[in-house]
């Protein structure tokens, strides 16, 4: 009986010590909150009357509540990186040099192509003249025969060999454009005549280990910056129908085009003048949204050599997955090629991993994103004065949004800096004499049935 006894004295002597921790810690917290700067805690705890308590715990509890949930979708938005494009227009003292390519819009060299196939040519007779007089008296040579016009065969391999040269097609260029010999013959379609002619450029970069050639601003000015003048060569029309003339296009150096697509026509007898504004544009890379790669780096790190933009470097994929899989480089690729041209409707894929060219193609491409550093767009009006500038900044510094932060606790909560770190000091405080009081309140018990046992 006298340890049944014991035993209920000792797990009262237990209940009233935890109920009294309960207290002490209660109270403990309550003066704590009460001596807190923090205006909205220490008047919920100072309050005795329980609706007007209650009132403003659930005040307090859904104001932090619209705090978190605006923190929460504001850094949520924060890290997906997003940008703020600036425009802005500057007026430097020397500007990136533009490159031109030119065409003769007829493909093929009427003389050149008489002259190996003699047998596929004929001289014209009398109501051919009367049609096409250009080709008849005192420059009365062959033409070539109707067959000769529709065999393909025929016509694909004499592009590119009986095309025009650009020495019969530049008459006089610049000195200071015309460094050297133009960069050809390069392959390009022509989409109305549906075929392949040599065209030429001049200052471009595309795969090429040079510097890129930068123009100086000249304060008066009075003389044109470039001049060229071509020769359409009329008289050696290889299609009669054919209209002569020159494809030109102003362009980006780091990139190759097709006059075809991008550039103007050229009447003979006429005097163009082209101006050219500049546009740069300044991206972000990752892990920012323009997702951007620096080429001119990747070219430096690579010994100068690859693709200097984004174009050319799809244009790339394009070459080399049809030299893997087709032995042979298709005419539509703008990228210098190192094999003959084909069509790929004749040929059946053997890539050398035995992939699908279409699946090979998309793995490449996917690694050519957009240009850190420059693209130039053209258009057809030349002002060297200013460079309008498009660069993308991170809409958000890692200051602005502790500042973003510190507004949403102002607005929600009415709480400063200061007070926030009064909240947590005050937490740390009651944690701590929670678990001292607890440590006290074990040791005290441990004592006393180390006495009942010596009892």
């Amino acid at each position: 009986m006298m340890f049944i006894f014991l035993a209920q004295m000792d797990n009262e002597v237990r209940g009233v010590s935890a109920l009294e921790r309960k207290k002490s810690v209660k109270g403990y917290a309550s003066k704590v909150f009460k001596e807190s700067s923090v205006t909205a805690v220490s008047a919920i705890v100072s309050t005795g009357n329980v609706r007007r308590k209650i009132f403003r715990v659930v005040v307090f509890l859904l104001f932090t509540a619209g705090f978190l949930y605006q923190c929460i979708k504001f850094l949520s938005y924060i890290l997906t990186y997003p940008t703020v494009v600036n425009i802005e227009v500057a007026r430097p003292d020397k500007y990136l040099a533009p490159a031109y390519t030119f065409c003769n819009y007829n493909m093929i060299k009427r003389s050149k192509f008489c002259s190996k196939h003699s047998d596929l040519c004929e001289y014209p007779d009398e109501e051919f003249c009367e049609m096409y007089p250009r080709y008849c008296g005192e420059n009365n040579t062959q033409v070539p025969k109707i067959e000769a016009l529709k065999d393909e065969s025929i016509l694909m391999e004499s592009f590119l060999e009986f095309g025009h040269d650009w020495k019969h097609m530049l008459l006089y260029a610049s000195p200071n454009i015309k460094q050297g010999r133009p960069n050809g013959p390069l392959a390009r379609i022509n989409i109305e005549e549906q075929g392949v002619t040599n065209c030429y450029s001049m200052n471009d970069r595309v795969d090429n280990d040079r510097d890129a050639t930068y123009k100086t601003k000249q304060l008066f000015n009075f003389e044109t910056d470039d001049i060229l003048e071509f020769d359409p060569e009329e008289n050696e029309l290889f299609y009669p129908d054919s209209k002569p003339g020159i494809m030109f296009a102003v362009h980006s150096p780091f990139e190759a085009v097709n006059p075809f697509e991008q550039g103007i026509f050229m009447k003979p007898g006429n005097l163009y003048r082209i101006s050219v504004q500049m546009e740069e544009e300044e991206l972000l890379p990752y892990p920012y949204k323009t997702n951007c790669l620096n080429y001119t780096e990747m070219w430096l790190t690579a010994n100068k050599t690859g693709p200097r933009s984004q174009e050319m470097c799809r244009h790339k994929c394009l070459r080399d997955v049809s030299e893997d899989c087709f032995n042979c480089t298709v005419p539509v690729t703008l990228y210098p090629r190192r094999k003959e041209f084909c069509y790929l409707g004749y040929k059946s894929p053997h890539c050398s991993g035995g992939d699908d060219p279409g699946v090979l193609f998309e793995l490449c491409i996917e690694k050519c994103r957009d240009d850190c550093q420059r693209t130039i767009r053209v258009k057809m009006y030349y002002d060297d004065s200013e460079i309008i500038k498009i660069r993308y900044k991170p809409q958000f510094q890692e200051v602005e949004a502790f500042s973003y932060i510190g507004g949403f606790i102002g607005i929600w909560l009415g709480v400063s800096l200061v007070q926030v770190v009064d909240v947590c000091e005050s937490i740390f405080l009651i944690t701590r004499y929670f678990f001292k009081k607890g440590t006290s309140v074990c040791s005290k018990e441990s004592k006393d049935v180390s006495e009942d046992e010596a009892v």
